[in-house]
């Protein structure tokens, strides 16, 4: 028959075991999941604003594009892409537009202007844990 002691002595060892055998598979997860941010690219993300046709005169509809890329390759699995419109006179007025992939690195959405002014467009493009908003100005003629 064993003693109390040695049964506990016995059981802790065990336990330790049991336990280091387990926190070996968090070990490794938490590297691998390091080693993948470490080969992600820190490059920023270059968007490039642009829209058809460039002149726009009101009620013609207009396409607007953004173009993402990262160290010179297409980016299309951005997590969002919006097209923000604001009015140059009155900034409470605004318009979203969201931007949907047409591959390749490029997002569009479309609007038609019903009343000339001159506007400015922002594209709000979120990817790879990264944030640019470029802006233009736009002017619909008439």
């Amino acid at each position: 028959m064993m003693k109390p002691r040695m049964r506990r002595g016995l059981i802790c060892i065990v336990m330790g075991m049991t336990l280091a055998g387990c926190s070996g598979n968090k070990d490794d997860e938490m590297q691998m999941q390091m080693q993948a941010a470490a080969n992600s690219s820190m490059s920023p993300i270059k968007v490039e604003l642009s829209w058809t046709p460039e002149e726009v005169t009101a009620g013609t509809a207009i396409s607007f594009k953004a173009v993402v890329t990262q160290d010179g390759e297409p980016v299309d699995d951005a997590r969002e892409v919006m097209f923000e419109v604001n009015e140059s006179t009155d900034k409470t007025k605004k318009i979203e537009i969201k931007g949907e992939s047409a591959g390749e690195g490029a997002y569009v959405g479309e609007h038609t202007f019903e009343e000339a002014g001159e506007f400015s467009v922002t594209s709000h493009v979120t990817a790879r844990t990264q944030h640019s908003m470029p802006s233009k100005n736009l002017v619909v003629a008439p």
